[in-house]
């Protein structure tokens, strides 16, 4: 067994599997954080896939009022959610939260032209976070929301999200500036 400070273990995950009932539990998260996009005008949605992630991502795929896209690059994903949002649509853009390190210039754009998006990016720095290897998710995602001065709130608690939701969408379009939901990996599902 290696040494407690080895990164190897570190990249263990703690614990056993999420019981039954707790998994439904981010499932039913999952379906209020939809309904919460949607409750808030969100009809354009945009993603780099990403396993945290997916449940929301899948939702909102599946809705027939919501215009989807798969990008190739979270900036790129970033700039689509722009352009949508000038064109009419109310985005939001999902990703890994390391993503956001190829995101800067444009979100920075973003911010100085108050377009308003927001962003559900995974991973937090503190929360349910077993494998060594998302340091870079969450070094990067809080990292560049702080340089850039996005307000960023993180998701730890699967009764709060919707609400949060709708608060960070009020927000979003109420200041036209971006804001940054960070998602812990258990919070729609198990770890």
């Amino acid at each position: 067994m290696p040494p407690a400070g080895s990164s190897a273990a570190a990249s263990r995950p703690a614990g056993a599997p999420m019981p039954a009932d707790q998994r439904e539990g981010g499932a039913a998260c999952a379906r209020g954080v939809h309904t919460a996009l949607r409750e808030g005008g969100v009809n354009f949605a945009v993603s780099l896939p990403d396993t945290a992630l997916h449940p929301v991502d899948r939702l909102l795929h599946d809705d027939p009022e919501v215009r989807t896209y798969i990008c190739s690059r979270e900036d790129e994903g970033v700039a689509m959610a722009i352009g949508a949002y000038l064109g009419g649509k109310v985005p939001v853009a999902l990703m890994e939260g390391s993503g956001l390190g190829y995101c800067s210039l444009v979100l920075a754009r973003a911010q100085i032209q108050r377009t308003p998006l927001l962003l559900l990016a995974s991973h937090s720095r503190a929360l349910g976070e077993a494998l060594d290897f998302h340091g870079a998710s969450r070094l990067a995602a809080e990292g560049v929301l702080r340089g850039l001065d996005v307000p960023y709130v993180v998701l730890a608690d699967r009764v709060q999200a919707p609400f949060l939701v709708r608060q960070a969408l009020t927000t979003v379009l109420g200041q036209k500036t971006v804001v940054a939901l960070l998602v812990p990996p258990y919070l729609f599902g198990e770890v």
